[in-house]
């Protein structure tokens, strides 16, 4: 069973905002970690706060918001790794 039809629109739009094909956007492996159930809710969170931005450029600087805080991250645990 797939994705309802609004969470699929919603899911191609995110992914063609992030330049990714949609199929990037699901977990491929299951993961049974109890990071999985939080990555899961933080990922529906994420979602229906894009759903409900309606102006486009506006939705796009939410999308560079969230891609610029995820590459600070990975800066920061990259530089933390090195030492």
């Amino acid at each position: 069973m797939g994705p309802k039809p609004s969470t699929a629109r919603i899911l191609r739009r995110i992914a063609a905002e992030l330049g990714l094909p949609v199929a990037s956007l699901y977990n491929q492996e299951r993961a049974s970690s109890p990071d999985s159930e939080a990555m899961t809710k933080a990922v529906a969170a994420l979602l229906s706060a894009y759903a409900a931005v309606r102006d486009t450029q506006e939705r796009q600087r939410s999308v560079a918001v969230v891609i610029a805080e995820a590459e600070r991250l990975r800066n920061l645990l990259d530089a933390s790794d090195k030492e």
